[in-house]
């Protein structure tokens, strides 16, 4: 597989699965949990017929092993997800998740004790300062078009402050997960598509205590608009097309990002995944009409060019030129 095809793999899904999550926060704000759980039981269920063939392949990773990197994984998806339902507009959710770099450098550096040099440091200072900028610029945006009496407005925001908190902790268990599955890779080798089943699988049990709330929205989905090809009434309700689209998405994103991995630097897949969020963004904007002032702009600017910044994509491709 060409790394061309990779990249087209890991925008294609990602994008798509991102514009699926967010016409179900849409119209379903409360179905996240339905949606976390379909997408790891979508992917378990791959990985049980292509990756573990019915469990008859020997797994090189011992199960205690994977133990530390289910519970932060299940937990980052499930606050990530949850968020959305708490107000937060997916593109300050896009935002926000973009600042992996700041908390990224910071575990790196508490945990493992490694240094950087005086760029890298001032590019997460330019990504954190243009998070900060877009989430004042949401607060703002958040009490203009909360048109609710003084005791909801209040709430509005309160649930709003919620969800950034969620955002912000999500963000520091993502980076403890890399540093955790880093550890697991140097202890025992680099076996993704085994990693990708057994991590969502063992995640599923926990679904049990969120049954109730699963089963609730599964019922509203059946009772959503259905799907209309070519003028006709497919009879097929749109919230769980979405939905399969969402569990799709996200299983050809996280494979193609394997793939990618192991065909280019790292520096490139930063650079590819920074260019999927920047067009989920624009995505999100105009054709879902959300809200992006020109201090959203400022901010998602400061954001994205900090993360290029830090990755030093241009001198290692004159670096790379030089040793050819």
């Amino acid at each position: 597989m060409s790394a061309a095809l990779s990249v087209a793999g890991v925008l294609t899904g990602c994008i798509g699965s991102m514009t699926c999550v967010e016409s179900l926060a849409k119209q379903q704000p409360a179905a996240m949990n339905l949606l976390t759980f379909s997408t790891f039981a979508f992917i378990f269920l791959e990985g049980l017929i292509v990756t573990s063939k019915f469990f008859t392949v020997k797994n090189q990773i011992p199960l205690k092993g994977y133990v530390p990197v289910v519970i932060t994984f299940f937990l980052v998806n499930v606050i990530n997800n949850q968020a959305l339902n708490y107000h937060v507009p997916v593109p300050l959710h896009i935002i926000f998740r973009s600042g992996s770099l700041l908390t990224n450098l910071l575990m790196n550096r508490l945990y493992l004790g490694r240094t950087y040099t005086t760029k890298k440091y001032l590019s997460v200072v330019v990504i954190t300062v243009g998070i900060i900028v877009c989430t004042l610029a949401s607060a703002g945006v958040e009490k203009k078009e909360a048109a609710l009496s003084a005791e909801d407005a209040a709430k509005h925001y309160k649930e709003w402050s919620i969800g950034i908190i969620m955002l912000t902790v999500a963000l520091l268990a993502s980076s403890f997960l890399a540093i955790v599955q880093e550890s697991l890779y140097t202890k025992y080798g680099k076996h993704p598509r085994e990693a990708m089943f057994f991590i969502h699988g063992l995640s599923l049990p926990v679904f049990v205590f969120m049954v109730g709330d699963i089963y609730k929205n599964a019922l509203e989905f059946n009772n959503s608009a259905p799907v209309s090809l070519l003028g006709v009434d497919t009879g097929i309700p749109n919230m769980w097309v979405n939905l399969l689209g969402a569990c799709i998405g996200q299983w050809v994103c996280i494979l193609f990002v394997y793939q990618l991995n192991s065909k280019v630097d790292s520096l490139t897949v930063t650079l590819v995944v920074t260019l999927r969020k920047f067009l989920s963004l624009l995505i999100s904007i105009f054709w879902f009409g959300n809200v992006f002032t020109a201090t959203h702009w400022v901010g998602a600017a400061l954001v994205f060019g900090g993360t290029l910044a830090f990755s030093d994509f241009g001198a290692a491709k004159k670096v790379e030129k030089k040793k050819q």
